[in-house]
């Protein structure tokens, strides 16, 4: 099964994961929102800089758990 251009792997679980802890952080303050993204964003572009590692493909995991979170909180509301 592939997650758009990503094999399904534990890594892929993982970004998305984060990202939905992203989202999910914002019930505690948007600052734990912000901090989690800018973490996330940090990390991964100096990873990417430093191995060259495609790392737009860790950071698009990561925005589908974020999505996926927001449809989800926001499905609730509804």
């Amino acid at each position: 099964m592939r997650l758009l251009w990503n094999d399904v792997s534990w890594y892929t679980v993982v970004h998305a994961g984060a990202g939905a802890l992203t989202i999910l952080g914002s019930l505690i303050s948007p600052c734990v929102t912000i901090v989690a993204f800018l973490g996330f964003m940090i990390y991964e572009l100096n990873e990417d800089w430093h191995l060259s590692d495609q790392a737009y493909k860790d950071i698009l995991d990561y925005c589908v758990g974020l999505y996926l979170m927001i449809l989800v909180m926001v499905g609730m509301m509804i």
